[in-house]
């Protein structure tokens, strides 16, 4: 924990909203009729505590984002979908009566409160006096259809919000009486698949509650909670995301960012410094296995490997911040909240269309058509990569609301010794109750697009008050001034702690150098960061209607495509970076993520490489080429934008240089760091003892591909288990690499316990077999496979024998990659493992 303060006796703040301009001094007037509340014995103390939503506002450009979420999605939810009609269930009516009315109100309440927006909280009212007014004599709440926990639990959490903001008595009742209720059933009703998953959220909701009315009662609830959910914490720390279990909830990819908050909010009842740091590990191993060039964990929607390709549902982006601004209040970790500002900023505008009009399901790294079709991924929708309001599954329209207006919210806490802490930068202002009057603290800034940030303090009389500041990890060199004062002792990743008398007038100033750096990625490819922001080339995009809004309101569906190229490898001086770009600024504009008016332009040579097109399906492109790749095209300038400012991206990038030459040896053992090396399309993959596994969810197959090596006469041997169902082998003289089993070009051998054969193919987009043979292969037990390749003639050996079970002459490929490949119609029996690769060149 960076950030760590002696222990005290439980700290109030009485919390506002800004009625005046930021620059006068707050009154009485201003302050909303809640309290930001410490935790409680024997509860862990924490270094910060939640401000009640309305204490933050935004201001400049992230204020226009919440503006264009009122006048977009957010604001007219209502007449957009169904599921919010006023026959809702959550209305009282027989409509949709699971999770998605209290997604909606989740984030409506909180964007009405930060803008202060009365119609806002009009449509929000009518949601929570429904759940009120409606509570059985037995304490149960929602819809009498539906009796499962998981939706009680976002309605909850609303629930808690919405307390804060208006002090409405009912919700302290409503809340009592409910948890009452669980403490009764659970035992005997207990939670059951995405309850089970969830169930932080509901810990995090009785453990607020009991910081405010003391009930012993709650803390037993939370322990059973924790008994009945997944083994969040187990999970993280043993990497067992693809293994836990035998459902397929751990896997999926909105629960993992869910469960993000688990680790840290369990640690406030166990005190057990293990259970803290299973977030850090769980995070490691969730970013080392399928990170993304934004900050976040790809999962589509399982968890789905490291390839460019892949991408993240937008709810799993804003649950992942919300539990990012959850766990960094309670740990004082500042890398959480340094990896919560690159979600924000670069994941959640990357997956909204500039004018909030329109979303998108899955957001990719490399996305260079927005078409209409499948992708190959695990959970599939024709239109899930075309911005529209109904893009993909419906969950994402209900769920994104929240992601804007929740950052406001929690960009400021208190600590919890009467202080304020600026846990993420963004321009905004914070007004609070310290020492008994009013103080307001103005964040004035552009950042990210800016190094600087200009804090004022308005209050009527001097006060002395932690101001406590975040010094970002990624900056080495950070500076404060107060009144111009350089502070000294600062130190990157931490929290920095000004502890003095305040009086009106006084600025702070934080300053966070930024210099581009880049960060390595598959296929040896980088993505280019700033601070917090993450840059993709820039593409000239053209939207086309496909589906209409009928009211003629904008809210259209568009397939995209791009009109310059887009192909390109960057010129990179691989040990100073920093000096390959030339920094552009323009002004900074009420919206800052529209492509025409980004504030910061990077500019790069790059050439375009010929080889790197679209990929099979046309709907995204190829991996990049290994680098360092070489191009004979001319040297050419092109620009680098924050990737949240348009729709089509490249962000993993290769690189020019002179190719390193291909391993004539290959001895995989699959250790931690073999993602490094791999690239998956497809499918669910596991590494333990040394073998690479697909595990159950990786129905009609998937590959794994050593994307750096080339061979071309060589012998390829490798131990392959197999089930009862299905088969798989090696691949071989491999290339264009897709998602999916059958997408790319070169040759497959596999081994089947099913039909006892041997089966040699040829693959170009399309299974084609050569010959089979049959053999003796026993389910559950590794054997031998080795492939001879010279020239066209093409040998297959099993369990060591010394005469060929198959041998074939095809000279359709002479060279290429070598990996692993799984086939298995039955997904819950779509197992096989590989160990002990080696390939040798001949």
């Amino acid at each position: 924990m960076n950030f760590i303060i002696r222990p005290a006796v439980a700290t109030v703040l009485v919390l506002g909203s800004l009625t005046a301009s930021a620059a006068e001094v707050p009154s009485a007037a201003d302050l909303p009729p809640t309290r930001a509340v410490t935790n409680r014995a024997p509860l862990q103390l924490t270094p910060f505590a939640p401000l009640p939503l309305g204490s933050v506002q935004p201001l400049g450009w992230l204020r226009t984002q919440c503006e264009l979420q009122r006048d977009g999605l957010t604001g007219h939810a209502e007449d957009l979908y169904a599921d919010f009609s006023t026959n809702s269930a959550w209305l009282g009516g027989t409509g949709e009566n699971w999770e998605r009315g209290p997604y909606y109100y989740k984030g409506l309440l909180p964007l009405a409160y930060v803008l202060n927006d009365s119609g806002l909280k009009k449509k929000a009212q009518k949601w929570f006096d429904w759940v009120l007014q409606s509570q059985r004599p037995d304490g149960f709440i929602g819809p009498a259809a539906n009796n499962d926990w998981w939706p009680r639990m976002v309605a909850t959490y609303a629930l808690r919000d919405y307390y804060e903001a208006t002090a409405d008595a009912r919700v302290i009742t409503v809340l009592s009486n409910y948890f009452r209720h669980m403490s009764v059933h659970l035992p005997g009703r207990p939670l059951k698949e995405w309850g089970k998953a969830r169930a932080a959220d509901q810990m995090d909701v009785a453990l607020w509650l009991y910081n405010r009315n003391g009930d012993t009662n709650l803390l037993p609830l939370v322990r059973l909670l924790r008994e009945q959910a997944y083994d969040w914490v187990g999970i993280f720390r043993s990497n067992a995301f693809t293994t836990f279990g035998t459902d397929f909830h751990p896997k999926h990819n909105v629960n993992v960012q869910q469960a993000l908050k688990f680790p840290a909010v369990w640690f406030q009842v166990s005190h057990d410094p293990a259970d803290r740091d299973a977030l850090r590990i769980g995070l490691h191993h969730l970013m080392r296995d399928h990170g993304l060039s934004f900050g976040i964990n790809g999962g589509t929607e399982f968890v789905a490997g490291n390839s460019t390709i892949q991408g993240v549902e937008l709810c799993s982006t804003v649950e992942a911040m919300l539990s990012l601004e959850t766990a960094v209040q309670i740990t004082g970790d500042v890398e959480l909240a340094d990896r919560l500002e690159r979600i924000s900023f670069n994941a959640l505008p990357a997956g909204l269309a500039n004018n909030i009009k329109a979303l998108q399901y899955y957001t990719l790294p490399n996305h260079v058509n927005a078409l209409h079709g499948g992708h190959g991924f695990n959970q599939d929708y024709a239109n899930g990569t075309l911005p529209g309001p109904n893009s993909g599954y419906p969950c994402c329209r209900c769920n994104f609301h929240m992601g804007w207006p929740k950052l406001v919210q929690n960009a400021w806490a208190a600590t919890s010794d009467g202080g304020l802490a600026a846990i993420a930068y963004a321009p905004s202002v914070v007004t609070a109750s310290i020492d008994e009057q009013p103080v307001r603290i103005t964040a004035e800034t552009a950042y990210p697009f800016e190094e600087e940030v200009r804090f004022t303090v308005n209050l009527e009389r001097p006060a002395r008050f932690p101001l406590v500041l975040r010094m970002p990890g990624w900056c080495a060199q950070p500076t404060v001034t107060v009144n111009g004062e350089s502070q000294r002792d600062l130190k990157t990743n931490s929290f920095h702690r000004l502890q003095r008398t305040w009086k009106n007038g006084d600025v702070v100033v934080v300053r966070l150098p930024m210099s581009v750096e880049t960060v390595s990625g598959p296929s040896r490819s980088i993505s280019v960061r700033r601070g917090p922001l993450v840059f993709g080339l820039k593409i000239q995009e053209e939207w086309k209607v496909r589906t209409a809004d009928k009211h003629e309101q904008g809210f259209d569906e568009f397939e995209v495509i791009p009109l310059t190229p887009w192909n390109y490898a960057l010129e990179i001086d691989t040990t100073h970076p920093n000096r390959s770009f030339v920094l552009q600024r323009a002004a900074v504009q009420s919206n800052p993520f529209g492509p025409n008016g980004t504030p910061i332009t990077l500019r790069a040579q790059a050439r375009r490489v010929d080889a790197w097109t679209n990929a099979w399906r046309q709907v995204h492109a190829f991996e990049p080429p290994i680098s360092p790749v070489a191009s004979a095209n001319e040297l050419e300038r092109v620009s680098l934008i924050p990737v949240g400012a348009q729709h089509l991206r490249i962000s993993w990038f290769p690189w020019l240089g002179k190719p390193l030459p291909a391993p004539r040896q290959l001895h995989e053992n699959f250790d931690a760091g073999w993602t490094e090396r791999w690239t998956v399309f497809g499918g669910n993959w596991l590494v333990d003892e040394g073998a690479l596994n697909t595990v159950p969810a990786s129905a009609n197959g998937a590959k794994a591909i050593a994307m750096a090596t080339d061979f071309t006469n060589f012998t390829y041997e490798a131990e392959v288990k197999v089930t009862s169902a299905g088969d798989a082998g090696l691949i071989f003289r491999a290339s264009k690499p897709d998602i999916g089993a059958d997408a790319y070009r070169g040759y497959y051998v596999g081994i089947s316990a099913e039909r006892n054969q041997v089966e040699l193919g040829l693959v170009n987009n399309s299974w084609q077999s050569l010959r089979t043979a049959p053999i003796n292969i026993a389910a559950e037990k590794f054997h031998v496979l080795r492939v001879e390749a010279n020239g066209p003639r093409l040998r297959v050996f099993v369990d060591g024998g010394l005469q060929p079970v198959i041998e074939h002459h095809d000279s359709t490929f002479s060279s290429g990659m070598v990996g692993v490949r799984n086939y298995c119609p039955d997904e819950k029996r779509s197992i096989a493992a590989f160990r002990k690769l080696t390939a040798a060149a001949r």
